[in-house]
């Protein structure tokens, strides 16, 4: 009975530790990821992490929930800029709703991502499709790349010139946790996201 007891509470500490954040500067690592990080088991589930991660998040489905810890809310929607050779879009990312007070902040930490991506939902609303991790470059230079951060197994994409007027050279990476993305869980643009015609 005892052994069993220490066995489940060194498996619970093993879980916990794996969505603890690092020393500041630091990816946070999280168990699952490598090239596995994607890949689903034999009847189609998600890794355990991705479960975990997408039912801590769930909360801010709704965009007034996200508001409400912080998150800042935006009315330009993030379309991809170019059309491929049938003249179709090539995808977009939607309405990133940045929290500040985290992106200054500079550690990552798995369960409080620094932007909330929403996607149009077709009827005039918003839907929660993607979570996004962002990491301010420390030497603001696209030149170098040793600072690059690491999460669920995947390294970040960047240095990025800034996106607007004020935003650092960073680097980024988008988890599409609540909206399905044919290309990939951590490619940046999803063909399945639409922006509303202007």
């Amino acid at each position: 009975m005892r052994r069993t007891t220490i066995m489940l509470l060194a498996t619970a500490l093993t879980s916990a530790a794996a969505f603890t954040a690092s020393a500041p500067g630091t990816a946070a690592q999280v168990s699952g990821g490598g090239a596995a990080a994607e890949r689903t088991g034999p009847g189609g589930e998600h890794p355990h992490w991705l479960h975990r991660l997408r039912g801590e998040l769930a909360k801010f489905k709704n965009p007034k929930v996200a508001e409400r810890h912080g998150y800042k809310r935006t009315d330009v929607c993030a379309q991809y800029p170019y059309r491929g050779a049938d003249g179709r879009l090539l995808g977009g990312m939607g309405y990133h709703y940045v929290n500040h007070r985290l992106v200054a902040d500079p550690r990552l930490e798995p369960l409080r991502p620094e932007v909330l991506v929403y996607v149009p939902d077709g009827r005039g609303g918003r839907v929660l499709g993607a979570a996004e991790y962002f990491k301010v470059d420390r030497d603001q230079r696209l030149a170098t790349a040793d600072d690059r951060p690491r999460l669920f197994g995947q390294d970040f994409q960047g240095p990025m010139e800034p996106h607007e007027h004020g935003m650092p050279i960073h680097y980024e990476l988008h988890v599409w946790l609540f909206k399905h993305n044919p290309k990939g869980l951590f490619e940046p643009w999803n063909p399945k996201v639409t922006c509303p015609r202007a």
